[in-house]
């Protein structure tokens, strides 16, 4: 009997069986961003007057230069909790 490249699965051998990672609870997503908007919020009170300061020199679109930043720290932090919290569990690399 020919075999083309390997073996072709018997039918009285056991078959593999594939496990699906668990589903990501909707509550798990609810407390990064809230652990990312914390994070924000921090960062604004801490370094208000310096990102005023730095953002200053876009004149007209000073606040919107520092909402795009802020929102983009929010989004970063977000992604690194969920990240940290799905290697965490194993889920990252199953």
């Amino acid at each position: 009997m020919y075999n083309q490249h390997g073996s072709a699965p018997d039918d009285d051998q056991p078959t593999q069986q594939v496990t699906q990672p668990a589903e990501i609870d909707a509550t798990e997503r609810y407390v990064c961003s809230l652990i990312g908007l914390g994070t924000v919020a921090g960062v604004l009170l801490l370094f208000y007057p310096l990102l005023l300061a730095v953002t200053r020199p876009f004149q007209q679109l000073s606040i919107t230069a520092l909402v795009f930043v802020l929102v983009t720290v929010w989004l970063l932090v977000w992604l690194g909790t969920e990240l940290v919290w799905e290697w965490h569990t194993g889920r990252l690399f199953p």
